[in-house]
Formats: structure tokens, C-alpha cells, sequence
């Protein structure tokens, strides 16, 4: 029988590998398109030579399908370089153990027949029933969870956990399709919605929310329209879900404009928030990254960023990121406000800084609109990281929150000037309305003061398990 060795010439693709084909090991080391030397050993010592052109993304995807890279039980799957890692250790996976948890993941945890795995893992080839056998063992044995795959008696193998986190890998910029251009209607309805969302009042959330549905009716293949509706449904389910999931729904409108746009760092933006939100911190950091990669000067793309990081507990990180939303943007508040929030203990100067830029803003913001809630609440609690605790008590006194996501803000300003019991009750109506951001309540120097009350403890705890 001949032996077949394909070895590609250039860069490694993550250090190379050797696949088995029908006949022999295939030897692949990069996944670009490039000249391959093909060489055969016949059994009686001829040899023969050639050299052809061969694309070899599409290569290695007749063997392994799409490259992605999975998280599953805190493993970090990355298929192109078949290894597993989680903390200090690794574990470098054979081809056909990658193959098979790609078949499984796509099955989103249907049973896939033992038949069909032996069709799409060993095509045509002959194997027997032990061969498959051997692979999920391999899994099981590597990943350490003989729960992984579960067996379907007489039906074959599933995956048996939740879905896992996927990231494929980032396309090529391309032109964006027609679509990517907004109606002009729904345009209307998107810039309405981040009016709302930038002012906070009473229903705002909502508001965003029903705005940004009527845009994607009218457009519903319009990137913009898509994203600010993935947008929306992420900062419900965060701040005032009403006990609804909209997480797996968001994702489905980011992934959908990055279809018809992938150049958008818009919604790349909105698939790394959905993917922070959902837990899925590798896939988050790629989407986040691709986002300032696609326009550096994008304010909304660094505070999701630093959002993301805050939740990582980076906060030397986050907090310059905030800050390089309010260099970027000349009337935002909220970076240079969480800057100065997080800043507040460990940099006190710096926090000072970014409390008198974020002041002038919000006086700026309230001159030509004294409705302006975000502002309001903002120059009550920026009082009251200053040190200007009489001003921010009387300032307090006139400010009603409810229905308002910026009840958050009032709860710290109402904690660093001791009222401790208004600032619990504030917190307590957020979360009866579904409050979920409770990273924020670890990581805010602001409720130190509460930090031993139990009714605080409960409502932070108990939302975190959740």
C-alpha cells in the first residue's frame, strides 16, 4: 500500500499536526493557501515528487469541518491546534477526538447516531464500532468527565452539557452588503433609542426595547437595526429584566448584523456584551478585540470593553478605558463617572480628576436639558465621591429614581454619605425588577458601608448564584 505524506512549506498553523488520512498521516503546518510538496514511498523504494497549489482552509476543513474554538467546563478548545487547556494544564487532542466534538456541538445536544459519527468522522473509510469507541474514551479520559458525552442506548452519543461558548474565527474585512445601510426609518427609530438610553428617566429600558423592535420590523435586515436591538435586550436583561432571559436572543441579533456587516465594530461590540453577560469569556474577549481593532475611536466599543473587564476584576484595565470613553465622546458622563467610582480607594487623585471632568459635563448636560436624569443623578453622587456630602444630601432629597436603571447611581452617592438604609431599599427596588449586574456591587468602593448588611449580602449573593 502507498504512503501519502502531504507537508505544507511556510508559517506553522499553531505548530503543525499530523492527520491520518484513509492511507496515512497528513502533515499540515499552515492554513493558507500554499505550495505543497506531495511525495509517495511505494514498497518497492520508488519515489516520486510534485508540487501543487492547494487552498488549504478548505483542506483542513474537509477533515474538521469549521475551525472554532469551544470553552466547555472551563476548557479552552482550540480545534485548528487540537489542544485543551484549562489553568496550567494540557492536553493535546487527536484529530478524529477534535472531529467528533465538533459533530457533537453542532448537534446543540441531539443524539447523533453511531452511524452518522462514523460517516462524518472517518469518511469514506471503513471502521469498525471500536474505533469510535476509542475516541469518545479519549474525550471523556482528557477532559476528565466521563459525563461529557453521555451514551444513548441502541442511538449513539450527545453532548451532555450546556451549550458551550463558540468562536469561530474572525472573518477577512469584507464589503459590506446593502442591507448594512439603515432604512431611514428605522435609522430614526435606533437614534430615538440611544436618546433614551443616554438620558436613563423612568422607562427608558423599555422604551429602547420597543423602539428598537419597531426598527428591526421595518429593516429586518439592516446591521444598524439589529444591533442597537441586540443592545437593547442585553441592558434589559442586566438592569431591569422583569425575570426574563434575552441573552440567547441578543446573541442571535449581534451574530446576524455580523453576517450582513462584518466590519461593524458596532456589533462586534454588542456580541462581546452578550457574551460577557452569558459567562463566555474567551468568545467576549475576541468580539471586544475585533470591535476597537474595527474603529479604534469608537466610545461605545471601550465601555463595553471595560465592562467586560471590570467583571474579569481587571481593574486597572477598565478603569483607563473608561476613561478613554469620556476622552472620545465630549458629553458623555458615565466614563469618566466609573472611572472616578472605581478609582475612588486605590487612586484618590485620580479619582478626583475624574470626578470635576465628569462634573462639568453633567452641569454642561443639565443647561440645556434639566430633565436630564443620567445627569441629575450623576452631579448627586459625583458630590458625593468629592467629599461634598452636605450638597449631596440636599441634592438626594429631590431626586426619584423609580423606574429608572439609574437608581444604581443614587444607592452609592446614598451609601458613601451614610444613609445606609435608603441606599439598601434603593438597591432592593432594582432587584425586584430584575436587577443582574452584581458585579458591580463588588467591585463599587461605595458600598463598603453596606457591606455587612444582610439584607445587602442576601440580595448580592443570591443573585450571583443565580
Amino acid at each position: 500500500m502507498d504512503t501519502i505524506i502531504l507537508d505544507v512549506t511556510g508559517d506553522p498553523l499553531n505548530g503543525g499536526g499530523c492527520y491520518q488520512s484513509m492511507t496515512a498521516p497528513i502533515l499540515v503546518s499552515e492554513a493558507r493557501r500554499r505550495a505543497i510538496t506531495f511525495s509517495c514511498t511505494t514498497t518497492c523504494s520508488a519515489f516520486l515528487l510534485f508540487r501543487f497549489w492547494i487552498n488549504t482552509d478548505d483542506f483542513l476543513k474537509s477533515f474538521f469541518g469549521d475551525l472554532m474554538q469551544l470553552t466547555i467546563e472551563g476548557w479552552r478548545i482550540d480545534t485548528a491546534a487540537r489542544k485543551a487547556e484549562r489553568g496550567n494544564r494540557t492536553e493535546r487532542l487527536s484529530p478524529r477526538a477534535v472531529r467528533l466534538l465538533q459533530v457533537l456541538v453542532d448537534a446543540d445536544g441531539a443524539v447523533v447516531s453511531r452511524g452518522d459519527l462514523l460517516d462524518r468522522i472517518w469518511p469514506n473509510v471503513i471502521v469498525g464500532d471500536d474505533s469510535l469507541t476509542q475516541v469518545v474514551s479519549e474525550l471523556r479520559r482528557k477532559l476528565g468527565n466521563r459525563e461529557l458525552i453521555g451514551t444513548v442506548a441502541r442511538g449513539g452519543y450527545r453532548l451532555v452539557l450546556s451549550a458551550p461558548a463558540i468562536t469561530r474565527p474572525l472573518p477577512e474585512p469584507q464589503k459590506a452588503s446593502v442591507n448594512a445601510l439603515p432604512s431611514l426609518e428605522a435609522h430614526a427609530l435606533c437614534l430615538e433609542a440611544r436618546d433614551a438610553l443616554v438620558r436613563c428617566g423612568p422607562g427608558a429600558l423599555q422604551l429602547a426595547e420597543t423602539l428598537t423592535a419597531e426598527a428591526v420590523d421595518l429593516a429586518p435586515e439592516c446591521a444598524e437595526a439589529l444591533t442597537e436591538r441586540a443592545f437593547a435586550l442585553i441592558r434589559s436583561h442586566l438592569y431591569w429584566s422583569e425575570g426574563r432571559d434575552t441573552i440567547g436572543e441578543a446573541l442571535r441579533y449581534a451574530q446576524r448584523a455580523i453576517d450582513i456587516d462584518p466590519n461593524s465594530a458596532a456589533a462586534y461590540s454588542a456580541l462581546g456584551y452578550a457574551h460577557s453577560t452569558a459567562g463566555h469569556w474567551e468568545a467576549a474577549e475576541t468580539a471586544h478585540r475585533r470591535a476597537l481593532f474595527a474603529d479604534p475611536k469608537r466610545a461605545v466599543s471601550y465601555n463595553l470593553a471595560a465592562w467586560h473587564l471590570m467583571t474579569r476584576r481587571s481593574m486597572r484595565a477598565s478603569i483607563r478605558f473608561f476613561e478613554q470613553v469620556g476622552d472620545l465622546e465630549p458629553l458623555n458622563i458615565k466614563g469618566y463617572l466609573q472611572a472616578a467610582q472605581l478609582s475612588a480607594v486605590c487612586d484618590p487623585v485620580r479619582s478626583r480628576r475624574n470626578c470635576e471632568r465628569a462634573m462639568e459635563r453633567a452641569r454642561a448636560r443639565l443647561v440645556n436639558d434639566r430633565g436630564d436624569m443620567r445627569a441629575i443623578v450623576a452631579t448627586s453622587l459625583l458630590m458625593a465621591l468629592m467629599g461634598e456630602h452636605s450638597s449631596a444630601h440636599a441634592a438626594l432629597e429631590a431626586i426619584d429614581t423609580s423606574g429608572s436603571a439609574q437608581g444604581i447611581y443614587l444607592a452609592s452617592a446614598l451609601a458613601i454619605i451614610g444613609e445606609t438604609e435608603r441606599a439598601v431599599l434603593c438597591l432592593e427596588e432594582l432587584f425586584d425588577h430584575g436587577w443582574r449586574d452584581v458585579d458591580w456591587l463588588f467591585v463599587d468602593p461605595s458600598y463598603a458601608t453596606i457591606a455587612d448588611d444582610k439584607r445587602f449580602v442576601r440580595m448580592r449573593d443570591s443573585r450571583r448564584a443565580a
